[in-house]
């Protein structure tokens, strides 16, 4: 929940309590052919913020560095703004994009393209890198090892009871904690 809508929520008599239901990481994704296995956190800011454009500047060829990001109405747009770029502005040419499928199709047909998305989203057609030298995965999300790593939540209005707290309880149980497994999240339980 956005920062925005939790203020709303309580202006409107409504007492948000978070609960846990599984963790996500947000793999950095590259054109299959990029040579770069890997950046630094400072890196993938400066290429995010426009301080580096050309894929020579990490180690890899002359290519122009193509940006594609969540558009800003994403939570998956909000926690990598906040993680990987400290809340900077996102260079003015980045391709904004409304879904993590989007940005994986511009990746994956894009030479010298980069873009990010959920853990679940990974697929063949694009390529995952390490950030400080940590690949995204299951692992690395759980343990928090990885940086682009974050929990996911649903919200009560209050302690939950009744059918609220039934329906989270199973998520939170075996048989909804191998639902998110299935779903390409990282269970917590």
């Amino acid at each position: 929940m956005k920062t925005k809508e939790l203020k709303k929520a309580r202006v409107n008599g409504i007492n948000p309590v978070a609960h846990v239901v599984a963790r996500d990481a947000i793999a950095v994704i590259l054109h299959p052919q990029n040579p770069v296995n890997n950046l630094t956190k400072s890196q993938l800011k400066a290429i995010y913020t426009g301080a580096i454009s050309r894929w020579n500047e990490v180690g890899g060829t002359s290519d122009v560095i193509v940006v594609v990001s969540r558009d800003v109405a994403s939570g998956t747009f909000e926690v990598f703004n906040e993680l990987a770029l400290d809340k900077q502005r996102v260079r003015p040419d980045a391709l904004m994009q409304a879904s993590n499928q989007a940005v994986v199709n511009i990746v994956a047909s894009t030479n010298g393209a980069i873009g990010y998305v959920g853990l679940g989203y990974l697929s063949k057609e694009v390529k995952p890198i390490a950030i400080d030298g940590v690949m995204p995965s299951v692992a690395t999300a759980k343990s928090g090892a990885y940086l682009l790593a974050r929990s996911l939540y649903m919200y009560t209005d209050g302690k939950p009871k009744g059918l609220a707290k039934e329906f989270i309880d199973f998520v939170l149980g075996p048989k909804g904690q191998k639902i998110v497994k299935e779903e390409g999240f990282v269970p917590v339980k």
